[in-house]
């Protein structure tokens, strides 16, 4: 009986990629949702500008940290918060390809947000 439990246990995902599966899926998709509100607020322009100039901070911040992560993860907080200034700075051409970008952005991060949350209920069932 224990061959077969050994066996039976060999294909179980283990946690830790159920972790990892289930962080990425609240990463991405909170992600997603701030960056929604925050297009929805920036649309008053002063509110835009102090966001996009408090994400660039933040993001700047990040990138002077040692950990190869935050590293990553401070170059998308300052890129989008350069690209919400943009979309706010004054100059129609810009300002359009800023959104359009930003938009993207965001459309992306919820659809990988419920990539990732799908791919752990998946995985997380051939655990039972």
């Amino acid at each position: 009986m224990s061959d077969f439990n050994d066996e039976k246990e060999k294909w179980y995902p283990s946690t830790d990629a159920l972790v990892r599966l289930r962080n990425a899926a609240i990463f991405y998709f909170s992600g997603g949702f701030v960056l929604a509100v925050l297009q929805f607020l920036g649309r008053i322009r002063i509110i835009g500008l102090v966001a996009g100039v408090v994400l660039c901070a933040v993001g700047i911040g990040w990138i002077m940290a040692n950990n190869p992560n935050n590293k990553k993860t401070g170059a998308m907080l300052t890129g989008i918060g350069i690209l919400l200034v943009l979309s706010r700075a004054g100059i129609y051409l810009l300002m359009v390809v800023a959104q359009t970008v930003l938009n993207i952005v965001t459309i992306g991060f919820l659809v990988m947000g419920i990539r990732y949350l799908v791919r752990y209920f998946v995985t997380a069932s051939k655990r039972n």
